[in-house]
């Protein structure tokens, strides 16, 4: 026990340590330099891409695949979820109100990281023989890179972070549900059934779910979150004032909030960030690679930015600013508990119940999009759709021990694979980036 103590504390300080400095300079640095490569297009082409992505809906499909929209509500299902509210309210808990402020700072970053990887992932990617497509950072970090360990050890950090991250996804939902007297058996058992239906169906059941799911559990999420905000809209000066200033100096003790430093601050905002929106971690760019009328690369890449865009910068800030306005996050609460406490207190318990129910279908949505990620970078990896479904099998144990047991200490290792991840991904993408760039100048200066 005491050893299993001893590296358990080593992965937490490692990781503490990680998700400072080192990731601001990966994240923000790397960042900066795609966005250089692709010419910033998250802020000079930001009108461009709504209109040609979300404008172009009523456009009629030419292709009975999996549409560019689909693939993005199936990416956009992954990342909207636990992380937009257990997440966002971890980063304020242990990093006080200027976590907020370095989750936008990501946001913004993540828009050309994850439009990078995406449309990496498209040039790359290559049938499977099944009717789908082996994709993902895997694939143009072993046939771009050329670097077979490289993509060896990104895949096998994937998979273990996925796998991870649903048993956090599972305890979180069953934990809250429990909150309204749902056993925790009930939760497990409705989210194993769903699992299975995903394992069965593969991508195109997956899409048609997530179709639904998505836009339900969004609006519903919304219109709880700004009731919540205009009914304390009169805090609006305080709240900025604080996430601005807790941003650069950290935070004092106040309330139940035992106080953050700065470096704090940063860790979990970051930390968190890519938590929630996904930005290179692989998991988003394997799963729109599977679209099947993608057009040009970069196209599918623009779909990219819009679903971060959607995820941290609305999502996030909404969840953040619900707890900051209520003033929960001095209350000495933590995780989820921030969000649907707030919600409680404006809307009574029936708005606590929708909060509660928001984030188990934002739980589920996330548990079903990692469940065939899993089997797509399985397949990418090994090539066998049985090792694929085998990984699937491990995913649905982990989410049934997480929503039985407290295994919150798997976010440590999350994070130390996310860690990893992410700067594999982050290099390979720079060592891409004359095939980024070749590939956005030719989309966005033929469409401008």
């Amino acid at each position: 026990m005491d050893m299993l103590t001893g590296i358990y504390n080593a992965f937490s300080s490692f990781t503490d340590w990680v998700w400072g400095i080192p990731i601001l300079i990966v994240l923000v640095g790397g960042g900066i330099v795609l966005a250089v490569v692709v010419e910033g297009i998250q802020f000079i082409h930001l009108p461009f891409i709504f209109k040609t992505t979300l404008g172009s809906l009523g456009e009629k499909k030419s292709s009975d695949g999996i549409s560019p929209l689909q693939g993005m509500i199936a990416a956009l299902s992954a990342t909207i979820g636990t992380g937009n509210i257990v997440g966002v309210g971890t980063a304020i808990a242990m990093g006080g109100p200027g976590a907020l402020f370095w989750m936008w700072v990501c946001g913004f970053m993540a828009m050309g990281i994850k439009y990078s990887e995406v449309t990496l992932s498209c040039v790359y990617r290559q049938p499977d023989g099944k009717g789908g497509y082996k994709g993902g950072p895997f694939m143009y970090i072993r046939d771009g890179v050329k670097s077979k360990g490289m993509a060896v050890l990104f895949g096998i950090m994937m998979l273990v972070c996925l796998s991870l991250i649903c048993s956090v996804h599972s305890s979180a939902i069953t934990s809250n549900l429990a909150s309204i007297g749902v056993p925790s058996l009930v939760s497990c058992i409705v989210m194993a059934a769903f699992i299975i239906i995903v394992i069965w169906g593969g991508m195109k059941t997956l899409v048609k779910i997530t179709d639904k799911l998505v836009p339900v559990m969004g609006v519903l999420y919304l219109i709880l979150a700004l009731i919540v905000i205009i009914a304390n809209i009169g805090n609006i000066g305080t709240v900025f004032a604080s996430i601005f200033e807790g941003a650069f100096s950290g935070w004092a003790a106040v309330g139940g909030f035992t106080g953050a430093t700065i470096a704090t601050t940063i860790r979990y905002g970051l930390a968190r960030g890519v938590f929630s929106n996904d930005a290179g971690l692989g998991l988003s760019a394997t799963v729109q690679s599977q679209v099947e009328d993608i057009g040009c690369p970069a196209k599918q890449g623009s779909w990219a930015v819009i679903e971060t865009f959607l995820d941290t910068i609305v999502i996030c800030t909404i969840t953040g600013l619900v707890i900051l306005f209520s003033g929960t996050w001095q209350s000495g609460g933590t995780g989820a508990t921030l969000t649907t406490g707030a919600i409680g207190e404006v809307v009574g318990t029936p708005g606590q119940v929708l909060a509660i129910i928001c984030l188990f279908l934002f739980g589920l949505s996330s548990l079903i999009t990692d469940a065939e990620g899993v089997r797509l970078q399985a397949v990418s990896m090994f090539g066998s759709y049985g090792i694929g479904r085998g990984f699937q099998i491990v995913v649905l144990i982990l989410v049934i021990l997480g929503s039985l047991a407290d295994i919150s200490t798997v976010f440590v290792f999350a994070d130390f694979a996310n860690a990893i991840i992410l700067v594999i991904n982050i290099a390979a993408m720079l060592m891409l980036a004359k095939v980024l760039r070749k590939e956005t100048q030719e989309y966005f200066r033929k469409k401008q």
